[in-house]
């Protein structure tokens, strides 16, 4: 199963599995290494210089500078054996910690191999049971949600039509509405599942890029408050599947449109070509997301309003397909967001 990864601090430029950090745990810095191990190091150097130490004092011919050196150079020797020793017999370890970290990431194919080093050997097969039955466990919840939304577009389909055979009432077009929202709802989805499939290839082919934002800037014209395109280029080509790309385009203006709508100033939108990659940058001034959710944000079903009411939007899964069309073409989405001044979405496709 596909990586379900966070967003961290910007370390990198962008890699194939998109926005991600190898050292997250640790805001992005490399985290203290080995401790442990470097701890015996020092405890043994410690206990070997004392011993020095005492058996020159004790000695019958005393400290001499000659001896001094003699027993300096010995223990030297001792430790520098010791050293790589000691980094054998861990090695295991840092791997394993590499493991932790991989899985904490979301990388539940990782497989912990040890060799045959005895308590280590329990402990990677141990490691390696834990992370199969976690994956168990997330593919089965996956598929379950996978069934009941495959299960639920029959009794929708029939409800929408049976209402469109019922007489024109005030609550027919809401009613109506409701369903279109459920069924938006199951495709966005089944949409995110399969792009975690196997069998949810995508269809590249050349597209232009920016004239795929001419046109969508063209579609929400009449929303608003607008949208803007700065500095409109044409021939910007990409290798990507068009109807996910405009998947990924559309939902991100839809959230723009929606919590700016109060605003005077239009959305602003811009297409940049870089060396390696082609930048889509959506700018809103609404009332942006707060500090504290947007590590969330991008996370299925999750939502920065809690109330859930139809006033405030859909059902929190439109960013999480976002990032997984992003992931699968190479790219990656970020965003940043003051609370109170709007919010930057920044779309990063490989050209």
């Amino acid at each position: 199963m596909r990586r379900n990864e966070k967003t961290c601090a910007p370390c990198a430029p962008p890699n194939p599995w998109g926005p991600r950090c190898p050292w997250g745990m640790h805001g992005g810095r490399r985290p203290p290494r080995h401790w442990f191990f470097f701890r015996i190091f020092l405890l043994l150097f410690v206990a070997v210089f004392l011993a020095l130490i005492v058996t020159l004092a004790v000695s019958d011919d005393g400290i001499s500078v000659h001896r001094f050196f003699h027993f300096l150079l010995c223990t030297a020797l001792i430790l520098f054996v010791c050293f790589f020793v000691l980094r054998w017999m861990f090695s295991p370890m840092r791997r394993l910690m590499h493991g932790v970290q991989e899985i904490s990431n979301g990388n539940l194919n990782f497989k912990f191999e040890a060799g045959s080093r005895g308590e280590v050997t329990y402990l990677a097969e141990t490691f390696n049971v834990m992370v199969e039955r976690v994956r168990e466990m997330v593919q089965s919840k996956s598929q379950l949600l996978l069934d009941v939304s495959h299960e639920l577009r029959s009794p929708l389909t029939r409800l929408k039509v049976a209402l469109e055979m019922v007489p024109k009432h005030r609550l027919k077009n809401a009613m109506l509405q409701d369903i279109v929202e459920m069924e938006t709802m199951l495709a966005e989805i089944l949409e995110t599942e399969q792009l975690r499939s196997d069998h949810g290839k995508l269809a590249h082919k050349p597209l232009d890029i920016g004239a795929v934002a001419a046109d969508l800037v063209k579609k929400y014209r009449e929303r608003k408050p607008g949208v803007k395109l700065l500095a409109p280029r044409q021939n910007l080509q990409i290798n990507a599947d068009e109807a996910r790309v405009k998947t990924v385009l559309q939902n991100v203006l839809e959230n723009a449109l929606k919590y700016s709508a109060q605003q005077k100033r239009p959305v602003q939108m811009s297409v940049e070509a870089h060396k390696a990659h082609v930048v889509v940058t959506i700018q809103d001034f609404g009332v942006g997301i707060p500090d504290d959710e947007q590590e969330k944000i991008f996370e299925p079903f999750y939502r920065v309003d809690k109330s859930r009411t139809k006033k405030t939007g859909g059902y929190g899964l439109g960013l999480s397909l976002c990032r997984e069309i992003m992931q699968a073409h190479g790219g990656e989405i970020a965003l940043q967001s003051k609370s109170g001044k709007g919010t930057k979405a920044v779309l990063t496709f490989p050209k």
